[in-house]
């Protein structure tokens, strides 16, 4: 039997005993080394996310250590080897070991598929990377939000030059100003957001115009009637849930899409199951593309996803990418009390994400003060 965090219904979270998984021909098995929780585990936390059935096993930015490999996988994955995976189960990383059935880049094994609850196909497979020696297991866990960054932007790139604005200044936006900055050659990026430092940190990246929803509404909705229609070329949506916009104030969305051009992009890339506010006005009146990069394999198979997250493996072990910033807290992953409050505080402050760490690996890793570029921005740790 192996420990487990099993999450009973919004709110409840608690380590418990299940059984080992069993490594079938097709998979491999895994020890966990490091699981970072992201705003698609706190948004089952928060319940605006729903599973199909509870209790579930949150946690998917993983790495585990291989422990061993199916006979069909021989070859291709060998005992020993780190593994980190992109999936869309959204499940089964908080535990003592995890079995995964992969498809590397470049690899031949075809997928096969299944229909799930949420409204698309999904693969009985992820795309998963082997990791160098060379990429801390904390670290490495941003292989899975940058494979998604780059799903997103590379099926909905801007143009050259294209003036953008990123909506939110979480990790996953970050990395986003990152890419849109470094390397799809855009023109200027506007960010908005309700913390100043992670404003100023998307500023360090490459960000130019930024507006602290909170502090500078005022400011912004004038921006935005001074500009109507004539600033932004494309919107990057990195906003995964937001309440109702406060009264006598329009929603952020209505303000990013009136600072588009006619035809102008805006690409979702936040996902929730709460139904969110969308001028469709705006949409018809101005004729703006609304875009995303599906979740449906059937659109955008598992196998090229794999190829995405050897380019996410490449940018972050180069540094091409700063992934460091992004990991702002470590945690025990037999912390129990630890655990919990990660998720319970997500998103306070200047927090970015909580890495939960195998006890051993946690002792070995680097201090974060060493190399976290946060504390240059004044974001504290």
């Amino acid at each position: 039997m192996m420990y487990a965090y099993l999450m009973t219904s919004p709110g409840h979270i608690e380590r418990a005993t299940v059984p080992d998984p069993v490594c079938q021909p097709d998979e491999i098995l895994m020890s966990t080394e490091a699981v970072s929780i992201c705003s698609t585990d706190v948004s089952y936390f928060r319940g605006h996310l729903f599973p199909e059935s509870w209790p579930i096993i949150p946690g998917h930015e993983y790495v585990g250590r291989v422990l061993e490999v199916g006979r069909k996988l021989q070859g291709s994955v060998e005992v020993g080897d780190r593994v980190c995976y992109w999936g869309q189960t959204d499940f089964g990383g908080m535990a003592e070991y995890r079995a995964l059935r992969p498809i590397f880049p470049g690899a031949r094994n075809m997928e096969t598929t299944w229909y799930t609850e949420r409204n698309f196909y999904d693969a009985d497979q992820a795309a998963a990377v082997v990791l160098p020696e060379s990429v801390p297991s904390d670290l490495a866990t941003i292989i899975e939000p940058l494979t998604s960054v780059l799903r997103s932007l590379l099926l909905n790139p801007p143009k050259p030059g294209d003036t953008c604005v990123v909506l939110g200044c979480g990790p996953s936006a970050l990395l986003a100003v990152q890419v849109l900055s470094r390397y799809l050659g855009v023109g200027s990026i506007m960010v908005l957001d309700q913390n100043q430092a992670r404003l100023d940190l998307a500023r360090a990246y490459g960000a130019g115009p930024a507006f602290n929803t909170d502090t500078q509404f005022t400011a912004l909705d004038e921006f935005v009637r001074e500009h109507h229609d004539q600033y932004a070329d494309y919107v990057f949506d990195a906003l995964p849930h937001i309440g109702p916009a406060k009264p006598g104030e329009k929603d952020i969305r209505e303000l990013a899409m009136g600072l588009l051009r006619p035809g102008g992009e805006y690409v979702l890339y936040g996902a929730t199951a709460v139904p969110q506010q969308i001028n469709t006005w705006m949409i018809l009146a101005k004729g703006l593309k609304l875009r995303a990069t599906p979740f449906d394999v059937r659109l955008f198979p598992m196998t090229r996803s794999a190829n995405v997250s050897g380019v996410a493996l490449r940018l972050i072990e180069t540094g091409l990418v700063d992934a460091r910033p992004l990991v702002t807290a470590r945690v025990s992953i037999h912390d129990e009390s630890g655990v919990l409050r990660a998720f319970t505080e997500y998103g306070q402050g200047a927090s970015m994400k909580t890495s939960m760490l195998a006890p051993e690996i946690l002792l070995a890793a680097e201090p974060l003060s060493a190399r976290n570029r946060a504390e240059a921005v004044g974001i504290g740790i």
